[in-house]
């Protein structure tokens, strides 16, 4: 169609806020480590220093701006304990700083919105994670 704007790939975006995420954790001495590519349902393994034995699961999930695209799954059974990064990165110019919110699935399921007609994929607004960002201090919400 004329005139329709080609949407870009994701995946740039993605790996910047994985890579966001384990730096700052890495500058605030938690052992951070990002899991091999593709690996289901966590993106990096999380620990206090030196706790090699007790490491984290933690999903990262990255946007330029808000909504976040979600699988509803996540927010089910098992999965609703586990805690997720959302990152907020901005755009490819940026005029404020990267944003951080790390929420346990169950906390913010309540919020996951599945258009009409969809089978698969949600979204997470931003006034569903507002309340759970970080700043410089509460990033052991991650070990929660």
């Amino acid at each position: 169609m004329p005139g329709k704007k080609k949407r870009r790939s994701g995946i740039p975006t993605g790996n910047a806020g994985e890579y966001f995420v384990m730096g700052e954790l890495l500058r605030r001495g938690y052992d951070a480590q990002l899991a091999d590519r593709n690996t289901k349902g966590y993106d990096l393994l999380v620990g206090r220093p030196g706790a090699t034995t007790d490491m984290r699961k933690v999903q990262v999930k990255s946007v330029r701006s808000a909504p976040w695209y979600v699988n509803p799954r996540s927010f089910e059974g098992d999965a609703a304990g586990q805690v997720t990064v959302y990152v907020l990165v901005g755009p490819e110019n940026p005029s404020s700083p990267v944003r951080y919110f790390i929420a346990r699935n169950r906390d913010v399921a309540k919020d996951v919105h599945i258009p009409a007609g969809w089978t698969s994929g949600a979204f997470l607004k931003m006034k569903a994670i507002e309340d759970y960002e970080v700043k410089e201090t509460g990033w052991d919400a991650i070990l929660g």
